[in-house]
């Protein structure tokens, strides 16, 4: 369930793609599993843990951002869980020495509040809180203060349509607007944050589906298990003063593949803009089930 919140310095440098990233649940909705997108949050609750999950993100010119992240997701109802994300930087930056530090922390609240399956549409509501960071976690483009995210998140398959070979498409989508709990003056000197918008969006091809609802072409079951997907993440101040800050936006082409009780994803992180960086990035990504794991201890709700 993402990624980490990214640090605002060092989204509106180039690193976009990191926004509320926090990497989530499988989310299974009638015949639709939606996999752990890599770059944003999924749409759905359930017991997991992202561990590891390595991002190289698309710098600016002169800097190099090395990023070991993980994430802990505990469903508290079958429908609510509480979502812990993190990590530890390391930045380097021309001319000057290495910088490390842990990320902000940041903790969410989610409700998977609709789930149809038969139309595979389910959509979440949630709240992310970031707290506030260290002065190591300054160093490496953390926030000296923190935000409150409220946030929305979907996802839509295309199975029940009459479209053929195109029924294994999805489409999973989160948005969130940041509320500062400092917020930033006009000359950007204050450690404050901006309001700003961030949001994500994914177009996922499901093998698996493919191969289970519409038709068996005959793949091994290691292609079998793959979902080639893009993914767009977007960042954009929003009310009130964000001095330098511009707008974002990062594509991140890649695949996932998926295991019985695990995943493994891998995507490109390229700039769509000047203001995205300056290189090609990646994200690499390791995300365990504990549903599927240990379905009648650690991967089941605190409340049935």
């Amino acid at each position: 369930m993402r990624n980490a919140l990214p640090a605002v310095t060092l989204a509106c440098a180039g690193l976009a793609a990191l926004n509320a990233a926090p990497a989530a649940a499988h989310v299974v909705v009638g015949n639709r599993v939606f996999p752990v997108t890599l770059t944003f949050d999924d749409p759905g609750v359930g017991d997991e843990a992202t561990l590891p999950q390595f991002v190289y993100p698309p710098a600016p010119t002169g800097q190099n951002l090395y990023q070991f992240e993980w994430e802990y997701d505990k469903t508290i109802t079958p429908t609510t869980a509480v979502i812990y994300n993190q990590g530890w930087d390391i930045l380097q930056q021309q001319g000057m020495k290495t910088h490390t530090g842990l990320e902000n922390a940041v903790l969410t609240g989610k409700w998977q509040a609709i789930t149809f399956p038969r139309s595979e549409t389910v959509v979440s509501l949630g709240v992310m809180e970031e707290f506030a960071g260290s002065a190591a976690t300054q160093s490496i483009g953390g926030d000296e203060t923190g935000a409150t995210l409220p946030t929305f998140y979907f996802g839509q398959g295309l199975g029940p349509l009459p479209i053929g070979l195109l029924r294994p498409l999805a489409i999973t989508g989160e948005l969130s607007y940041s509320i500062p709990n400092h917020r930033l003056n006009s000359t950007g000197d204050n450690g404050g944050q901006p309001f700003f918008w961030a949001g994500g969006l994914s177009l996922q091809y499901s093998i698996p589906y493919l191969q289970s609802q519409v038709k068996n072409i005959g793949l091994p079951d290691f292609f079998g298990r793959m979902i080639p997907l893009v993914e767009l993440d977007w960042f954009s101040p929003a009310a009130g003063p964000a001095p330098g800050l511009p707008e974002t936006l990062t594509v991140a082409p890649g695949v996932i593949y998926m295991g019985d009780t695990y995943q493994v994803g891998l995507e490109a992180l390229i700039p769509a803009n000047s203001a995205a960086g300056s290189h090609i990035g990646a994200i690499l990504q390791v995300h365990f089930f504990f549903d599927d794991m240990f379905p009648n201890t650690l991967g089941k709700p605190l409340f049935q």
